[in-house]
């Protein structure tokens, strides 16, 4: 498989080692950024988006990566194809790898093609190549791209949460601040996109910041109820609130009965996209296994 970052870059972001500050370095080049389909590059993504429906295993998932990474060697300005990846590196990293340093590759990945997808926005771009950081420019995006936003806060969180050390959360705390920059324009731009992921992220980062920089508990509390009830027709929130929400709070027995209903549930009948579907199922079957 071709190294999805030796391609066009928007952004190389170093991803903090050690308790290291992430920083970014500008590096793009706007060459094929059109994000019109072509022929071949439709093509192309018919039969990845036929392999990410069945994306069930890690085999399969980095099947459906690879082809996805064809699309965009095709046409660089794919904005499906470079949103899909994004997706797909998240949960390759969070679902199917265990080094904490494959992990940070992986959500480095999500977080550049995440980021490569706003950049197909002529806006947007226009701010960014004057030298605006992603966040600052995010008032330029709109509903088309809110996967894409979407997509770089969850790839970021989850490098807190799974790739990070300690000493690199407190180095890296005001990252959290700019993930609530692009959640603000998701909920402006899309007010009901994400059937409560949005909302879960917001949960996430009230409860990770301090007082001092707009953390609040309480408004996390909050939105952890918003996003269960926006989450009627999702996994992801009751997973969720399962596996992160109630162990923070103590509160196992709600967790145990949250994976519970996740496990058991016809999952042909949610709307979450196919293999973050069948790892929410997988997962929770797992956490329920390890707590008997």
């Amino acid at each position: 498989m071709k190294n999805p970052l030796t391609a066009l870059l928007l952004f190389s972001l170093i991803v903090p080692i050690n308790g290291c500050a992430m920083k970014w370095t500008p590096s793009w080049q706007d060459e094929g950024m059109d994000r019109q389909l072509t022929e071949r590059s439709a093509a192309l993504s018919e039969k990845a988006g036929k392999l990410f429906l069945a994306a069930d295993d890690e085999k399969s998932l980095r099947a459906s990566i690879e082809a996805h990474e064809k699309v965009i060697d095709g046409n660089p300005g794919d904005y499906y194809g470079l949103k899909m990846l994004s997706t797909q590196y998240i949960l390759l990293g969070t679902g199917y790898t265990g080094k904490r340093s494959e992990k940070s590759e992986y959500f480095h990945r999500a977080m550049v093609f995440a980021e490569r997808a706003m950049y197909t926005n002529d806006h947007f771009r226009t701010l960014v190549d004057t030298g605006m950081k992603p966040w600052e420019a995010a008032p330029a995006l709109t509903a088309a791209e809110a996967e894409a936003m979407f997509f770089w806060v969850t790839a970021l969180q989850y490098e807190f949460k799974e790739g990070m050390t300690l000493a690199g959360k407190i180095v890296n705390i005001n990252w959290m601040q700019r993930a609530q920059l692009f959640l603000d324009h998701i909920e402006q731009v899309d007010p009901e996109f994400g059937g409560g992921a949005v909302e879960f992220a917001r949960v996430i980062c009230y409860y990770v910041l301090p007082k001092s920089k707009g953390g609040s508990k309480s408004k996390g509390d909050a939105y952890m109820q918003m996003a269960v009830a926006k989450g009627e027709k999702r996994l992801l929130p009751r997973w969720a609130r399962g596996k992160y929400y109630y162990p923070i709070k103590g509160e196992t027995e709600k967790a145990f009965r949250d994976m519970a209903w996740v496990a058991s549930r016809d999952f042909n009948k949610f709307e979450d996209l196919y293999p973050w579907r069948v790892h929410f199922q997988e997962d929770a079957r797992r956490l329920l296994g390890e707590s008997e």
